[in-house]
């Protein structure tokens, strides 16, 4: 265990270890040799929690292998993640397979049903919650829940990755990714995770630096906090890579690819990928350098038209786009705030004061 991940533990006071934390291990009991669905429940007795509760598929394989635990639904207007782990779970053979995949198929089902972002109970972003409270709003439980009960394990039931997978969501376009945490104090589990991005033939592999201790010491739910489900990983020492894709343009079917191609990179399957190399490869430094939410960010509301496309290179200050009014006269410019690559924007839309307008790195 590198000590930086253990000090990052008892800087967070809401990390629980696991062996006094675990409940239920439902998963872990999963036979040999076949699928496996059950729902997975919730910490707490309230009817909410029984209503809520984690739809969960297990394939285990007839011999001996790692653990992949894949996650979708942590936001319930996000709908590729969910389709590509439904079809690849639905595909896989228990007879070809070593080891077992583990896919909680919609993290977030109070979001999901009211086909928002956030909970509408407690209008939390689960993808911020981690690593949760067992006493706490709905979201923080399922994050506890995620924390401890699947990757919280130990032996061979520890992940040996866990993969999020996600959309930008309805209003932006962007490039098909898979973005990992760089830890300048672990250079290993760093390396893990460049390698399992890598493997997966997605477009884009995009890394950029975390500072954990800064999430330990932000408080649960906050958009800037970092308490991620990497970051839940990262608590409990296992590789972490997340995905986004597209709403509305096939990205499932590139997931679907990407998930076989992960399995075959941790022997999981027998073969052998083919080479992809990625169209581009980009690590971001500096503290804050994966929070998309911060780049290029509406100054006032009106309709945004932007100027660029997905995969331009630009220079810092170049134009991505103009915000207007009904006439047509711009209100306010939006240039990029550093040279890169242009990876997101927004659709064009009437959008708010605050909202992302571009993603460049």
């Amino acid at each position: 265990m590198a000590q930086d991940i253990e000090i990052t533990r008892q800087q967070d006071s809401w990390y629980c270890k696991p062996a006094t934390a675990i409940r239920v291990s439902t998963w872990t009991e999963a036979p040999r040799g076949q699928t496996t669905r059950y729902t997975h429940p919730i910490v707490g007795n309230d009817q909410l929690a029984h209503e809520r509760g984690l739809p969960v598929t297990v394939t285990t394989g007839a011999e001996d292998g790692p653990t992949l635990l894949l996650i979708a639904g942590e936001h319930g207007n996000e709908y590729e993640n969910i389709v590509a782990l439904q079809e690849t779970l639905q595909s896989l053979d228990p007879a070809a397979l070593k080891g077992r995949v583990v896919g909680v198929h919609c993290c977030s089902l109070d979001s999901y049903l009211n086909r928002t972002r956030v909970a509408k109970i407690d209008g939390q972003n689960l993808a911020r919650c981690y690593p949760g409270k067992a006493d706490g709003t709905l979201t923080e439980r399922v994050a506890y829940t995620l924390q401890n009960d699947f990757l919280g394990q130990s032996g061979s039931h520890k992940p040996v990755c866990l993969v999020p997978l996600h959309t930008y969501g309805p209003g932006m376009l962007g490039a098909t990714l898979s973005g990992y945490n760089i830890y300048p104090d672990d250079p290993e589990l760093t390396e893990a995770q460049r390698s399992a991005s890598l493997a997966t033939g997605l477009p884009l592999v995009w890394g950029h630096e975390f500072d954990a201790s800064h999430a330990a010491a932000a408080p649960l739910g906050d958009d800037a906090s970092g308490r991620t489900a990497l970051y839940a990983a990262f608590l409990a020492g296992v590789p972490a890579i997340y995905w986004e894709t597209t709403w509305g343009m096939r990205g499932e079917e590139e997931y679907k690819r990407g998930l076989l191609r992960l399995m075959v990179h941790f022997d999981m399957l027998a073969g052998t990928n083919e080479a992809i190399v990625a169209r581009e490869q980009i690590e971001s430094v500096g503290h804050g350098a994966g929070n998309m939410a911060s780049h290029n960010q509406a100054p006032c509301e009106g309709l945004w038209r932007p100027t660029v496309q997905i995969w331009d290179r630009v220079k810092m200050g170049d134009l991505l786009g103009e915000i207007r009014n009904l006439y047509g006269e711009p209100l306010a410019q939006i240039r990029a705030m550093r040279a890169g690559v242009v990876i997101a924007l927004s659709r064009m839309q009437y959008i708010v004061q605050g909202a992302q307008c571009g993603i460049v790195v």
